[in-house]
């Protein structure tokens, strides 16, 4: 499952909030003997929702490619980042 976060600072004096960081965390639910397992899909009701879907969709397969490059790199010297 993949969550989004964005980090917000408030100024107390002024009362400014602005935007500081953001980042995707990716968990991984995990069985009794500590190996992954598979959950329940999730519900998709918005357009927002569905969006967001893809989008997370899109961000696995380029960090799962990106994965397989760096594996192939360390493994036989053939690196094409």
């Amino acid at each position: 499952m993949e969550v989004g976060v964005r980090v917000e600072a408030e100024n107390y004096i002024t009362g400014e909030i602005r935007h500081t960081a953001s980042a995707y965390l990716t968990f991984v639910a995990l069985n009794e003997k500590g190996n992954p397992k598979a959950i329940s899909a999730l519900k998709l009701e918005s357009d927002e929702e569905k969006r967001r879907n893809q989008e997370a969709a899109a961000r696995k397969t380029v960090r799962l490619e990106l994965r397989r490059k760096e594996d192939k790199c360390q493994k036989k010297g053939v690196c094409t980042v």
